[in-house]
């Protein structure tokens, strides 16, 4: 049987490799939950962005919105989401083509 794309952009996206990269983007956010919390809070968000690095950058590229504005802050934590996302997702489909099927390649290849 064969699985639909939304149920395959979910596995991918959640499949053991991506879980663990999840689990520490969700480890590097804690510093930002907590920041209001602690006098300095200017390095919060730096460990968060090295790890979703590439794309995060890419999407911080045009800054609409200075300052400490509500859709300042919005827009930086959507960037941040979707990037860890779809970091994980290429987590998930390099893993499933380094993994394979010896089956399924066999056939293809014949």
């Amino acid at each position: 049987m064969r699985d639909s794309r939304p149920r395959t952009l979910v596995r991918l996206t959640f499949a053991n490799p991506s879980l663990v990269y999840l689990g520490l983007v969700a480890a590097a956010a804690l510093p930002m939950v907590f920041a209001s919390a602690t006098a300095d809070s200017s390095f919060a968000a730096v460990w968060i962005l090295l790890i979703t690095a590439p794309t995060s950058m890419l999407l911080f590229l045009p800054d609409f919105a200075n300052g400490d504005s509500g859709l300042a802050s919005g827009y930086f934590l959507a960037a941040l989401t979707l990037s860890a996302l779809f970091h994980s997702f290429l987590l998930g489909l390099a893993y499933r083509g380094l993994r394979g099927n010896p089956a399924q390649q066999a056939r293809t290849t014949t």
